[in-house]
C-alpha cells in the first residue's frame, strides 16, 4: 500500500496543481482507474493490474507473481535484529 501511495504522489499529485479537495479526490479516482486497467507494469510481464486478475480468475492455477525483496526493508530488518542480540 505505501508503495502504491508512493507511486500516486510522483506520478500524479507532485506534478498536478489541486485547487480544492474535489479536484484532488477527482485526479485519485481517474488516477486509480488508470493504474489498475491501462498502467503496464514490468513485474506482470508488462501487462496492467486487472488483465492479471483477469487471467487469474479464468485460470485454476495462476501464474505467480513473486515481489521482489526491498533492500532497504531488508537492511532495516538486520540493523534491528543486530541491535536485539547486541542488547
Amino acid at each position: 500500500t505505501e508503495g502504491f501511495w508512493g507511486i500516486i504522489k510522483s506520478e500524479m499529485y507532485y506534478i498536478s496543481d489541486f485547487c480544492n479537495e474535489e479536484e484532488l479526490r477527482k485526479a485519485i479516482d481517474e488516477y486509480i482507474d488508470y493504474y489498475n486497467n491501462y498502467r503496464y507494469q514490468e513485474r506482470y510481464g508488462t501487462l496492467a493490474p486487472i488483465e492479471v486478475r483477469n487471467a487469474a480468475l479464468r485460470n485454476d492455477n495462476p501464474i505467480q507473481y513473486p515481489i521482489p525483496e526491498n533492500k532497504r526493508i531488508q537492511a532495516y530488518k538486520a540493523m534491528l535484529e543486530s541491535k536485539k542480540q547486541s542488547a
